[in-house]
């Protein structure tokens, strides 16, 4: 059981007995909406680790309710139920994983589990002003400090344990996502800019977490 992980699960009310619930309030400290509207205020409010939207349940694609928790929530994860896929079906999803029925629960609690396992046995890593509590994803940058999702403690901890190296896309992918999928690398862009939000006195002119274009991102620390 993994208590400290924050589960917001969006379904309709009238899941019953096909609800995944049960399985995840034995593991995880869970929040259940009813509804997409509902959904996106308690994930505000709350500030889940994972979202898990039903799409399946609530008789809809979900890709609105997935766009709207992109655009509002920095980073948080979201897994997306859906129905099996057909030619029709927008291929795209805003989502960091998408499911598609059937499945058990037990491929959904190992979804979530990569999302709230910490690497690593150190519990602080500090390079230069930078310093991430791994188990607790607190970043401090100075006198600052920021909670950050599993995705973007992920990303963070990556750049901290190979200062001043470019990292490639395909490599960040890999570490954070554990996919070797590279159709559409938004999401990666999308974490990078809310990363530097909180490090970079100018997010626009990055001087810490800088592009190497073509190829990566680079953790750029001049006293390292």
């Amino acid at each position: 059981m993994d208590a400290a992980t924050k589960v917001l699960l969006i379904e309709s009310v009238r899941a019953n007995g096909k609800s995944f619930s049960l399985a995840l309030k034995e593991r995880y400290d869970l929040s259940i909406a009813y509804s997409g509207k509902q959904g996106l205020m308690l994930a505000l409010e709350l500030l889940p680790d994972v979202v898990v939207l039903d799409a399946v349940s609530m008789r809809t694609t979900g890709d609105r309710i997935c766009r709207l928790m992109r655009t509002q929530l920095p980073g948080v994860s979201i897994i997306h139920i859906r129905e099996p896929f057909t030619d029709k079906e927008s291929r795209s999803s805003d989502a960091d994983v998408v499911l598609h029925h059937p499945f058990t629960w037990r491929k959904l609690i190992n979804r979530i589990k990569r999302f709230s396992e910490v690497h690593g046995e150190d519990e602080l890593l500090r390079v230069g002003l930078l310093s991430l509590n791994i188990p607790k994803r607190l970043l401090t940058v100075g006198d600052r400090e920021k909670r950050l999702t599993p995705k973007l403690a992920g990303l963070v901890e990556v750049f901290l344990r190979s200062p001043n190296t470019v990292i490639n896309r395909k490599t960040l992918i890999q570490r954070v996502w554990n996919t070797e999928y590279m159709g559409d690398t938004r999401t990666l862009d999308v974490h990078i800019r809310w990363l530097r939000e909180f490090v970079e006195a100018d997010p626009g002119r990055p001087q810490i977490i800088t592009t190497v274009r073509g190829v990566g991102y680079r953790l750029a620390l001049p006293d390292v």
